[in-house]
C-alpha cells in the first residue's frame, strides 16, 4: 500500500509495527475491538481517546510517545517516532509565533501611547520595535520547528523511528 503525503500527516508517520502493538495492548485493555491491521484508523484513534481519557494522559487519540509509554510499547528514553517531531516543530511554532505577536502588539500599544502625546517619530520608533521581536522570535520558532521536521522527515526515510542508531 503506497502511503500518501496526507497518509502521513493523519498517522503522525508511526510504524504499522508500532500502530499493531498499540492495537494489541488496547485490544487486551479492553478498548479496541477492531483487527490487528497496523492502520492508525477512526476506530484505532477512538480506542485511544478512550484509553487516554480513563487513564488520565493528555491526549486526543493521536499516539503520543506518553501514551506509547503508558502501553508499554515504547520506553522512557527511547528516540521519538518522526510523527512526534512533527508535533514538537507544531508547538514550537505555536510558543514563538504567540511572543512574536505580543511583541508586536506592545509595540503598537507603545506606538498609540507616543503618537496621542504628539511624539510620532518615538512612536515609530517603538512600533518598529515591536515589529523587529516579532520577526526574532517568528524566526526562532521556524528554525526550531525546521529543525524537528528535518529530525522526524530523517526517522521516516531511514526507517529509525523507534531505536537509536547503533554505532558500528
Amino acid at each position: 500500500m503506497a502511503r500518501t503525503a496526507a497518509g502521513l500527516a493523519d498517522d503522525h508517520h508511526v510504524s504499522s509495527k508500532t500502530v499493531k502493538a498499540v492495537q494489541t495492548e488496547l485490544k487486551q485493555k479492553g478498548y479496541y475491538d477492531g483487527d490487528v491491521d497496523g492502520v492508525l484508523g477512526a476506530h484505532t484513534r477512538a480506542a485511544l481517546r478512550r484509553y487516554q481519557k480513563e487513564q488520565g494522559i493528555s491526549g486526543d487519540g493521536r499516539l503520543t510517545h506518553d501514551t506509547a509509554i503508558h502501553l508499554g510499547v515504547s520506553k522512557k528514553g527511547d528516540d521519538p517516532t518522526p510523527g512526534e517531531h512533527f508535533e514538537d516543530a507544531g508547538s514550537e511554532i505555536k510558543e514563538h509565533y504567540g511572543k512574536g505577536g505580543k511583541a508586536l502588539g506592545k509595540g503598537a500599544k507603545e506606538m498609540g501611547k507616543d503618537v496621542k502625546e504628539g511624539e510620532v517619530t518615538e512612536g515609530a520608533k517603538d512600533l518598529g520595535k515591536g515589529a523587529g521581536k516579532f520577526g526574532k522570535e517568528v524566526g526562532k520558532g521556524t528554525a526550531k520547528a525546521a529543525k524537528k521536521v528535518g529530525k522526524g522527515v530523517k526517522d521516516a526515510v531511514d526507517g529509525d523511528d523507534d531505536k537509536k542508531k547503533e554505532k558500528p
